[in-house]
């Protein structure tokens, strides 16, 4: 999905509340464990940061080494997803494999699955 197809906001159809207290965190350059792809969320896999967290991490953000077990990021991530209730409205940062990057009207920012939210008619955003 291009940042042009990307809606600029959603508005949450499903509550989600997050069920990982311990997100993976890197930076770019940082060297992160690799495990297996998720069998639901394809686009993501295990990994391991340097304070030994481990969680689903978008494969697109990596280069994974040629032996499949390290890798180096291409970028940020923060692994943390969203607590939010229905009807709020959200701004999509960025889509990965079916989960969107969003911030709340607060400033936090984290995951949430596209299945819990649809788009913002742009006439409708505030």
């Amino acid at each position: 999905m291009t940042e042009q197809e990307r809606p600029q906001q959603v508005r949450v159809i499903e509550s989600h509340v997050t069920s990982d207290p311990n997100p993976v965190r890197f930076r770019a350059g940082d060297t992160v464990g690799v495990g297996h792809h998720d069998q639901v969320w394809t686009a993501y896999v295990w990994g391991t940061d340097a304070a030994g967290r481990s969680g689903w991490v978008p494969e697109e953000y990596l280069e994974i080494s040629p032996d499949g077990h390290q890798s180096t990021a291409l970028r940020d991530y923060d692994s943390t997803e969203l607590s939010v209730g229905r009807k709020e409205i959200l701004d999509v940062l960025d889509e990965v494999g079916g989960w969107y990057l969003c911030r709340t009207k607060s400033g936090m920012s984290g995951w949430v699955p596209s299945s819990s939210v649809v788009p913002v008619e742009p006439a409708q955003q505030s």
